[in-house]
């Protein structure tokens, strides 16, 4: 069934625009001015700022566990802010442990409320031209690299890597030991950033954390973007829904991440799965999101 949202305040990153969207078989078919004519049910959203639903980093989502806790898990960190799509890292110490892994954590993940997407997190030694060419094979979107030692990167074979990881580009994401300085990790990040650019290897520049909002920079690297987390002709219907007088002082997508006491709807794919403060968790709605091309969409370094 056909029809339309009016008078949406679409927010995407810091830009605001108005417009409306005529939605079909949870799809956005067309948006702009001109439905007036139109005899589909229509939708008022004046009251209330709309942007893309948040696609969150979590390496630390319990995998295992009771399905109670699970629920509470992903109602919590999830569906209560606005979040339908969840990015996070599998371990893979060793070569031949990748497809299993990968595997697991998806058996693991079969009754996941909302999307997911996979990456891998290995050891510096691990990245090698082989290991590389199966993860393009497995369209692994994303490769987190530990390391330990900022000097360690000056050893490795760049040229064979940056080879390796053509034409699929898969970004390589950093994960430094724990550090207790802020000081000190930003400029381990600068160092990263640095080589990684002097090198020409497909990366990110900034630190994911976990439970926060992935930016539209890495979500565009990871090609995450604009499959998920964007409102556009042809996309799917996804969004979320603030309480505009609420939320009127802010100016930017990302910020009203927290300001979920204010959010009032969240549509997962065309359905509702959260009006007010009540929310429809459906087990196993959550699918794998398969990454074809990353980094199509990329900003300028």
């Amino acid at each position: 069934m056909a029809y339309i949202i009016e008078n949406v305040h679409l927010m995407k990153g810091q830009a605001l625009t108005n417009t409306s969207m005529l939605v079909e078989d949870g799809r956005i078919m067309t948006t702009g001015s001109g439905f007036k004519r139109y005899q589909q049910m229509k939708m008022d959203a004046d009251k209330y700022i709309m942007t893309p639903t948040h696609v969150l980093f979590d390496s630390t989502v319990p995998l295992t566990g009771s399905f109670t806790a699970r629920k509470e898990y992903f109602l919590k960190n999830f569906l209560m802010k606005g979040s339908t799509v969840l990015f996070t890292a599998v371990s893979v110490q060793f070569e031949r442990q990748l497809e299993e892994s990968l595997k697991q954590a998806k058996k693991d993940l079969l009754d996941s409320p909302i999307d997911y997407v996979l990456g891998i997190s290995i050891p510096l030694r691990l990245l090698t031209p082989s290991f590389i060419r199966k993860c393009k094979k497995l369209h692994i979107p994303a490769i987190f690299l530990e390391i330990d030692k900022m000097g360690s990167l000056e050893i490795m074979p760049w040229g064979w890597i940056r080879e390796a990881l053509f034409p699929y580009n898969c970004p390589i994401i950093p994960l430094f030991a724990e550090i207790q300085y802020e000081k000190e990790k930003q400029k381990q990040l600068n160092r990263w950033s640095s080589w990684m650019k002097k090198e020409k290897i497909p990366a990110i520049y900034e630190e994911l954390k976990n439970g926060l909002p992935v930016s539209r920079s890495v979500l565009k690297k990871t090609g995450i973007f604009p499959e998920k987390s964007n409102l556009h002709n042809g996309g799917e219907v996804s969004y979320n829904l603030y309480n505009m007088e609420a939320v009127a002082n802010y100016c930017e997508e990302q910020a009203l991440f927290f300001q979920s006491k204010h959010l009032a709807v969240t549509v997962d794919k065309g359905k509702v799965i959260r009006a007010g403060t009540e929310v429809y968790y459906r087990p196993g709605k959550g699918e794998n999101v398969i990454i074809k091309t990353p980094g199509f969409f990329t900003d300028q370094d």
